[in-house]
């Protein structure tokens, strides 16, 4: 239970964290729970990841308005020898650029479409998702492109949504 805490609460950062969430992982603490272990074992990666991470920061990209993007193509996930769920691990290597406030990972899958992870910090991305395909979480999210010419065109709509919050919003780093 508090692994899942742990994960679902990005490391109990996100504002819906409550008091209570920390409360009760409070009290699981007075169980005895290993809380170094459980970290190690979330968070340690291979060696190969860690090369695939500094290739992702060498390879990323940002839009004008700075949504940080990557695409991971076939070659590249035969390169690093990635699973679509290693690959789809990306999105979170782009999750502190400065004024970055959404990154995306573009992720080609077996059947031809792309698979797209969004991630954003303090505005909405899921309207974004839900109109290539998918859904998810007010700041994690999925879809699914049809085709390559649809990268632009959610990158298009991602930067005009950052530019949109950054003139309005105050406060977002």
């Amino acid at each position: 239970i508090y692994t899942g805490m742990v994960t679902d609460s990005g490391r109990f950062r996100f504002r819906d964290v409550s008091a209570e969430t920390m409360r009760l992982a409070g009290i699981m603490l007075n169980f005895g729970i290993d809380t170094e272990w459980i970290f190690a074992n979330l968070y340690i990666k291979e060696y190969d990841m860690f090369k695939f991470e500094s290739f992702v920061y060498k390879k990323m990209k940002r839009t004008r308005n700075g949504v940080a993007y990557i695409h991971i193509t076939d070659e590249i996930k035969e390169k690093f020898g990635l699973t679509m769920e290693n690959a789809s691990s990306a999105v979170s290597y782009m999750d502190s650029i400065k004024d970055s406030l959404i990154w995306v990972a573009f992720i080609d899958s077996p059947d031809g479409t792309i698979r797209v992870r969004l991630r954003s910090r303090f505005m909405t991305i899921n309207e974004i998702a839900e109109k290539y395909r998918g859904g998810g979480h007010a700041s994690a999210a999925g879809a699914t492109l049809l085709d390559k010419s649809e990268i632009k065109k959610l990158l298009k709509d991602a930067d005009k949504s950052l530019k949109e919050f950054k003139s309005t919003h105050e406060g977002w780093l």
